[in-house]
């Protein structure tokens, strides 16, 4: 009998070992596209008899409601945060401010990792990017492509996160700032090879194990990636990125799998107001990898999932973003048949598209 409950613990202990192994050995992780803030999405979240200029006075909570189980799943979760946050008046285009409601909605529905280096974060000037900046240091998560100063920025660019056993580096940068100068003393990604150069060695120098890019780059509406984004995709790699997860564009661009690295030209929007061809359909893009018993690391072929933003009172009441594939044999869950056509159309004919990838 003692011999038996020897064995049988002996067994648990085995079986409970070799899946935290198999915990440490794989790290799952979640990118989304650009979350916008049009002037609409501001009317359609805001509180009946709450002061509009208050962050309370909106209700995102149908953001993320649909996707939360993918990024459950995650070990870490990124977003592109298109504005700068917390500069009362709200507003959309073309000078973008949200308030931090949508931000800790995000984080709620289980964002780890926040963006700011896009074209937009230098909306509201300096005082946009203090607000931004001293609300996003005091939240639960990190955030990146935004430092305080150069100091700052040589401290925290890249922004290293350690999960599972790994030491990932993510490096965010835009082409630009929609012609306004980035106020001093702060210092935000730019799509300069000095400065990503400069991060990618730290990267290496800090422990990174592995270091995925993350660039704000490319033409708007554009379903092909550019000539740009291609000789940038080449140099990236050769001085010694990973992964690479593009955003900008508000379509999706094609997501590559090529000699064992994932490159995500475009995950296009995750939410926004536009109703332009493809402006309503974004890709998640998950990505798996793999320390190998060599310790290197393997990344497995990516997991997209195609996205639909339901603009409100066309697919429910408010602005929500659902997996397309699960609904589309439901027309019965839309407001609007239009819509519904609208998202099936769109799905098959980039899924034709995008299939030679």
């Amino acid at each position: 009998m003692m011999k038996r409950m020897i064995v049988l613990i002996v067994t648990m202990v085995s079986f409970w070992a070799g899946g935290l192994a198999a915990e440490r050995d794989t790290l799952r992780m979640c990118f989304m596209g650009d979350v916008m803030m049009h002037y609409k999405q501001l009317r359609a979240a805001r509180i009946p008899g709450v002061d509009t200029t208050k962050a309370a006075a909106y209700d995102f909570s149908s953001y993320f409601s649909h996707i939360r189980p993918h990024l459950d799943s995650s070990d870490i979760s990124v977003a592109n945060m298109e504005f700068p946050v917390g500069v009362a008046p709200y507003s959309g285009y073309p000078v973008f401010s949200a308030p931090e409601s949508v931000v800790q909605e995000a984080i709620d529905a289980g964002v780890d990792l926040l963006l700011t280096a896009n074209n937009h974060i230098c909306d509201r000037g300096r005082r946009g990017l203090d607000s931004t900046y001293a609300i996003y240091s005091r939240l639960p998560v990190r955030f990146t492509g935004l430092w305080r100063d150069t100091l700052d920025e040589q401290l925290n660019n890249p922004a290293i996160i350690d999960a599972n056993g790994f030491r990932v580096a993510f490096i965010n940068f835009s082409y630009g700032y929609n012609g306004f100068a980035v106020p001093e003393p702060y210092v935000a990604g730019m799509m300069d090879s000095l400065q990503v150069k400069r991060a990618i060695s730290r990267a290496r120098d800090r422990g990174a194990d592995y270091i995925v890019a993350l660039p704000h780059w490319g033409q708007e509406y554009y379903l092909d990636a550019s000539a740009s984004q291609r000789r940038w995709r080449d140099n990236l790699y050769r001085w010694g990125v990973d992964m690479i997860v593009g955003t900008h564009p508000h379509v999706p661009q094609a997501v590559e799998y090529s000699q064992g690295r994932i490159t995500a030209f475009s995950l296009g929007n995750y939410i926004s107001n536009m109703s332009i061809a493809y402006g309503q359909v974004g890709l998640l893009l998950e990505a798996t990898l793999v320390r190998r018993e060599d310790g290197s690391i393997e990344t497995l072929p990516p997991d997209v999932t195609y996205l639909w933003c339901g603009r409100a009172g066309l697919l429910e009441q408010n602005y929500t973003v659902i997996p397309i594939e699960e609904y589309l044999d439901r027309p019965e869950a839309f407001l609007s048949r239009s819509q519904y056509d609208k998202m099936v159309r769109e799905y098959k004919q980039l899924k034709q598209k995008f299939s030679r990838y």
